[in-house]
């Protein structure tokens, strides 16, 4: 009985949705793709916020500013802090754990790239509503805060920006790594589903913190997605007042947990009113 023939390099570099291809199962590649990503969306706005590109009229905050020493600062920042927390950890993985070999995945459909993509979310949602609610709700564990999660918020006093995402302390970097690591197990994601879904949350995470209300952005679509999708304004409102709504992407955790701040029944009678105060974060 012959053996079946070994893969051929074209069949190694390529992975197309019409047919099964090998695949190298190897996570450093996808996430260096979602790093460049990352910084790719952070320029972006940087372009609008320093009026290089339109949009500035949908800024949340119209009557504060920014530099761009500022915004170089915190987009380098961010960038050394995925490269040492997010990239060196898997390279040591890579070397030290991982053990290579060649799988054959099934090319997902469009449904599986969407569902998984969308579960994706709520399984890191899950995952960061806890964190947050020991960061900023349990007096016990207010040095936690104040030691770990308190850089991130710090950066934020001001204003919320979408390279001020990754901008956090060397534990909450690395932990933020784990979580989109974790949220993937439960799902048995293939490669490209991997990947689409990491480009896709990301993509969410940067307009969530952009301190921009575009009307493209999900939130904005209709009054079902308010009501499920906090967005850029729903998540403005938790680095201005912090204990509420600490879901990242959906209201639905915060809902049940009466974290939820309905801006719809509180609207800000101040344009002052949410600036950032530590007292208003933790006790």
């Amino acid at each position: 009985m012959s053996s079946s023939p070994s893969p051929s390099f074209l069949e190694y570099a390529h992975f197309t949705l019409s047919k099964q291809r090998w695949y190298m199962d190897h996570l450093l590649p996808e996430h260096l793709i979602r790093i460049v990503w990352c910084l790719i969306l952070m320029c972006i706005y940087a372009l609008v916020e320093l009026d290089y590109l339109p949009g500035k009229q949908w800024k949340i905050r119209k009557d504060l500013h920014t530099s761009s020493q500022e915004i170089i600062y915190y987009i380098k920042s961010s960038a050394l802090n995925m490269l040492k927390w997010h990239v060196g950890p898997l390279i040591v993985y890579e070397i030290l754990l991982h053990k290579s070999s060649l799988h054959v995945y099934e090319a997902p459909s469009w449904w599986t790239l969407l569902w998984k993509s969308v579960g994706y979310t709520i399984i890191f949602d899950v995952l960061t509503h806890l964190f947050h609610h020991v960061t900023h709700l349990h007096p016990r564990v207010a040095w936690f805060f104040h030691r770990i999660h308190m850089k991130h918020h710090a950066s934020c006093q001001r204003y919320v920006y979408s390279w001020n995402g990754f901008y956090a302390s060397a534990f909450e970097c690395f932990a933020g790594m784990m979580f989109f690591l974790g949220a993937m197990i439960p799902l048995q994601m293939d490669p490209l589903t991997r990947l689409v879904s990491i480009l896709f949350i990301h993509f969410s995470a940067t307009n969530l913190h952009s301190g921009y209300d575009f009307p493209w952005m999900f939130h904005n679509w209709g009054s079902v997605s308010r009501y499920v999708w906090h967005g850029s304004i729903g998540h403005y409102y938790h680095h201005q007042v912090g204990r509420k709504n600490l879901s990242t992407f959906w209201t639905f955790l915060d809902r049940w947990s009466g974290t939820y701040y309905d801006l719809a029944s509180h609207p800000p009678t101040h344009p002052n009113e949410f600036i950032y105060q530590r007292k208003k974060i933790c006790y």
